[in-house]
């Protein structure tokens, strides 16, 4: 019995407590487990944690720039299976419904429409309020007209 001592609290279980929770929903105590009240409260810890990291990103990513094809978060639809559980990176156009919408009919990657001249000359005087300008310059940059279809 002692073997059964739970890992979190150290109590040592009675006999008919001896359970830990399995895949076919019964409770079935194991050596090197915990007992029901800490297993509860390990779950519940962890689905706070998971909320709290939720969160926090949805907090970080609608600080981001919208997504190119929706105008949306570019974290996702909010409580989506799709919406992104961290922070979305820096170099993301698109919200994980709209790359699985692009992906589902085929269309390849996204690539922005590259800034015209008057728009490079306007920059030049002032900041743009586009906020895809840098992505843009720089896929003009990396892919250059001549090499795609524009």
């Amino acid at each position: 019995m002692e073997s059964l001592a739970c890992v979190e609290c150290g109590d040592v279980p009675e006999e008919e407590s001896t359970w830990e929770y399995g895949l076919g929903g019964q409770w079935t105590r194991r050596p090197g487990g915990r007992c029901w009240s800490c297993h509860q409260e390990r779950e519940e810890r962890l689905e706070r944690e998971a909320e709290e990291q939720l969160e926090a990103a949805r907090t970080a990513n609608a600080g981001l720039r919208p997504c190119w094809t929706c105008r949306g978060s570019i974290g996702g639809e909010e409580g989506s299976k799709l919406e992104l559980r961290e922070r979305a990176d820096l170099d993301r156009l698109e919200c994980p419904g709209c790359e699985q919408d692009r992906v589902a009919k085929d269309l390849g990657s996204l690539m922005l429409p590259s800034p015209t001249k008057r728009e490079l000359m306007a920059a030049l005087v002032s900041a743009p309020d586009d906020p895809w300008w840098e992505e843009r310059v720089l896929h003009a940059k990396l892919y250059p007209a001549k090499a795609r279809r524009v």
